[in-house]
């Protein structure tokens, strides 16, 4: 059995063997502006890892071929890179978001509904996404608009469901990350920190709460107490 287990190991396919993560550098830019987008939240979907971009939109990730990343901040349209070797072969990885127009005025006028910065975003967010799904044409996986890698195209999952189901659970799971920025943003933990650049960028990764903790603490206050209890443990560090 040791011959044989020996045998097997030594002619696997490359492929089954576990590749190293590797470091990704990339920047993310106002699709209209070319204005860096700091504070956007970088999600690599395969490991959970989240990284924040700085005040000139650069961020780094680990990631391997084939994993999926997601970009998600306060204002524009999620952008998602399906990362191959090519990638890696590039000095920095530019990702640009598309701006939110805010199409909702008349809506609000007529239902004398009052919607938050991230409500009225969430609200175009979902509008776009479900309008794209209902166009065919677009194949499953095209150039990103960054120009490098793959983007996925949610819009060729219509029609079948399951399929379906994993690009409603996807754009889910972005709409979460964008309720954290908008809840764990920047300019509230700089009040509290007085943490600037890569200070306020590290402190901001290591203690990024989760949705559902944020869920079940909907006042400020609670958030309050959130930056103040790990700002002490950040300090002892």
């Amino acid at each position: 059995m040791k011959k044989i287990f020996l045998y097997i190991t030594c002619f696997a396919p490359l492929s089954l063997i576990a590749q190293p993560k590797q470091t990704i550098i990339g920047v993310i830019k106002d699709s209209i502006t070319q204005e860096h987008i700091a504070f956007a939240a970088i999600i690599n979907v395969n490991n959970k890892k989240t990284s924040l971009s700085n005040q000139k939109g650069i961020f780094s990730i680990q990631a391997m071929p084939n994993h999926l990343l997601s970009v998600a901040s306060s204002g524009y349209s999620f952008d998602t890179i399906r990362i191959t070797e090519d990638i890696f072969l590039k000095d920095t990885l530019q990702i640009f978001l598309k701006p939110l127009t805010n199409t909702l005025e008349k809506v609000i006028v007529y239902t004398k509904v009052k919607y938050n910065p991230y409500q009225l975003d969430s609200i175009n967010r979902r509008k776009d996404f479900f309008k794209i799904m209902t166009d065919h044409t677009i194949p499953t996986f095209s150039l990103a608009n960054s120009g490098a890698g793959l983007g996925i195209n949610l819009d060729h999952f219509y029609g079948y469901q399951k399929k379906k189901r994993k690009s409603i659970s996807l754009f889910d799971k972005m709409e979460d990350e964008q309720y954290i920025n908008y809840r764990f943003n920047a300019s509230l933990v700089h009040q509290l920190t007085d943490f600037t650049d890569d200070k306020l960028i590290s402190f901001m990764q290591l203690y990024r709460p989760d949705y559902k903790w944020l869920r079940k603490h909907t006042n400020k206050e609670d958030i309050l107490f959130y930056i103040n209890d790990k700002l002490k443990l950040f300090d002892k560090k």
